[in-house]
């Protein structure tokens, strides 16, 4: 039962119990990068940034990742409790930004269900039933109604797994996301198996169009091989899409020991996709042929109707095209792929609600919402009542994706959103030892290292804040890269940091009220 005095609100516990171990903190952050879906899509750069190249791309993020995961991992052990950014940044800067940034979080969260569960039904399963011969059954999946309703099982089942109790949501996150990453490792054994001959026999045996016929097709066009460190910086912020994540932290409440879990999720997921994607990369270049890669960028693009691989350049269906499935490899190739992307979808769209719900709950806890939000079911041990509000938004972002999909996009301007999300945690991280000495000085010693006679956690801090503001540049500057900048999109962001003061100043008006002064919980971190 909840506490109250004329000061502040007090709970001696949240009701959630640390069930996740290390496995389960790398699978959250291995489910939040979405390394095979990320792999599939990680060479549509090339479409429009025919002069980059990825390897030196994923060179030049590595720096930023590094401070970024190993600055939020100390803040993570240093307050593991549920809601992650949104108590560092809350309890570091101030309470109305940490909301706000919580919220553009939750908001990029809540697109993931409806994103993700028709990416499988209008994606990756219609390509499977293609590769097999079945069209007929492929062209249903494009039928509204039957989106509509495949969408919904896949989303509705996604959502009980965050409902069922913690110990059994962590059994079917692990099948999961072990598809997932069976999915992953496949991905750059395959492409190494063909090497660059078999690749190009392969191809010609496949094909329609010779090797040599497409690099001829698109140099007619006007393409011409290249290097530019303009294109090659320009992919940082979709790199940063995959890249960028630590969903352990928001679920540190519930993660035993957690300077192992939250070592090993948030910097070891991260190292370990960027291995995968780095590995990756460079088998790309060597089997396709660089000249090859981006002549086929460059027909998605410019002339769809040539391009070899029916107008994508997503690299698992390259490969299912390539394999095929006339042969027994062809056929485990294509269909571990499919099953890995779609287990990929269904483990984003659980832990997408599963963390909102963690935000979400960290708000009410603090008394900024009603307090039903941060209730745990008796019989789950979960936040059902959230997660079933969650459920109903999650359903309205899904008719809006089928019948409205624009007006997302409209509202949305992604890369800024998670750079603005993510960045004050980091600000959060360079001036803790200033800002909350108080904290900082009661802190385990891993965020306590000092480098030349500076904590490590403000140099890091620093560097990722740094980074990140120069990725928000890019996105700023070069709409080209898919994030275009718009009066709209700006306004909705700033609405979304104006409400966050505003609930926050409103609710402890409201609270006051009451005989509760809420400013007193974020002088201190939240009780277990």
């Amino acid at each position: 039962m909840a506490k109250s005095s004329p000061r502040v609100f007090i709970r001696e516990a949240t009701g959630l119990v640390r069930e996740f171990g290390s496995w389960d903190s790398f699978a959250f952050n291995f489910g939040g990068i979405v390394t095979v879906v990320g792999l599939s899509t990680l060479f549509i750069s090339f479409n429009v940034l025919t002069g980059a190249n990825l390897l030196v791309a994923l060179l030049l993020i590595l720096p930023i990742l590094i401070a970024y995961t190993v600055a939020d991992t100390q803040l993570g052990i240093a307050m593991p409790r549920s809601g992650g950014d949104y108590v560092y940044v809350s309890r570091i800067l101030h309470p109305g930004i940490g909301l706000a940034a919580s919220m553009l979080l939750v908001f990029l969260l809540i697109l993931n269900p409806a994103i993700f569960s028709d990416l499988i039904t209008t994606g990756y399963l219609p390509g499977l039933l293609n590769a097999f011969g079945m069209t007929a059954q492929a062209s249903m999946l494009s039928d509204t109604t039957v989106r509509l309703i495949l969408d919904n099982i896949i989303m509705g089942t996604s959502i009980m797994l965050v409902i069922i109790p913690v110990r059994f949501y962590s059994k079917m996150q692990t099948l999961f996301v072990g598809l997932a990453l069976i999915g992953a490792i496949l991905v750059p054994i395959a492409l190494g198996a063909l090497g660059h001959d078999g690749f190009v026999a392969a191809f010609n045996a496949q094909s329609s169009v010779s090797y040599n016929a497409v690099i001829s097709q698109a140099q007619s066009l006007g393409y011409t091989p290249h290097f530019s460190w303009t294109d090659t910086i320009l992919t940082l912020p979709g790199l940063s899409f995959f890249l960028v994540t630590n969903w352990p932290c928001v679920v540190g409440g519930e993660l035993k020991s957690v300077k192992k879990s939250m070592t090993i999720g948030v910097v070891g997921g991260v190292m370990f996709a960027w291995v995968i994607f780095f590995v990756t990369a460079g088998l790309y270049y060597f089997v396709l042929g660089p000249d090859f890669a981006g002549s086929v960028g460059y027909l998605v693009q410019n002339s769809p109707s040539t391009a070899p691989f029916g107008g994508t350049n997503v690299l698992t269906s390259i490969l299912q095209y390539i394999y095929g499935t006339s042969t027994p490899i062809g056929v485990v190739v294509t269909v571990v792929i499919a099953a890995s992307l779609m287990a990929a979808c269904f483990i984003v769209i659980a832990q997408s609600i599963l963390l909102s719900t963690r935000h979400i709950f960290a708000w009410a806890f603090d008394n900024v919402l009603p307090s039903k939000f941060a209730n745990v079911n008796d019989r789950f041990g979960t936040p059902v009542f959230t997660t079933l509000v969650l459920w109903v938004i999650a359903e309205i972002v899904l008719w809006i994706t089928i019948f409205q999909s624009s007006a997302i996009a409209v509202l949305t301007n992604a890369g800024l959103a998670e750079a603005l999300g993510y960045g004050p945690a980091l600000v959060a991280a360079m001036v803790f030892t200033r800002r909350r000495k108080d904290l900082f000085d009661s802190s385990p010693s891993t965020t306590k290292i000092k480098v030349g006679g500076a904590y490590l956690i403000t140099i890091l801090g620093a560097i990722g804040a740094i980074g990140f503001a120069t990725i928000v540049v890019f996105v700023a500057a070069f709409p080209i890269i898919g994030f275009p900048i718009t009066l709209t999109n700006i306004m909705f962001l700033i609405a979304v940091f104006v409400f966050g003061g505003v609930l926050y100043y409103a609710a402890k008006h409201y609270r006051k009220g009451q005989g509760i002064d809420i400013a007193m919980a974020f002088k201190q971190i939240p009780p277990e």
